[in-house]
């Protein structure tokens, strides 16, 4: 039979108790503090990489140029809409 360690305690048998496991910390300000430096840091090199790779190099600037060919075409749809909803509303006025 296994006995869990203990002591006797005004004639009974108390066993020891298992320590309950360390609740984890919560990170310090400071820690809180670096990690978001750190990000802020990579997010502006990051951003500043593709700004770079978009401007200086063949495939980033045909990736802008599609991009500005779909805003256009994006653009053009939606005047052509409101021209149309336009045209609608003033033959159904007359």
């Amino acid at each position: 039979m296994t006995q869990k360690e203990g002591h006797f305690e005004k004639g009974r048998w108390v066993e020891y108790e298992e320590p309950a496991p360390a609740a984890p910390s919560a990170p310090s300000v400071d820690d809180l503090i670096d990690e978001a430096s750190k990000s802020v840091r990579r997010a502006v090199g990051d951003v500043t990489a593709l700004g770079r790779h978009l401007f200086l190099t063949e495939e980033g600037r045909g990736h802008l140029e599609k991009k500005a060919r779909d805003a256009g075409s994006a653009l053009e749809r939606a005047v052509n809409e409101v021209a149309e909803k336009a045209r609608k509303g003033r033959e159904k006025k007359e």
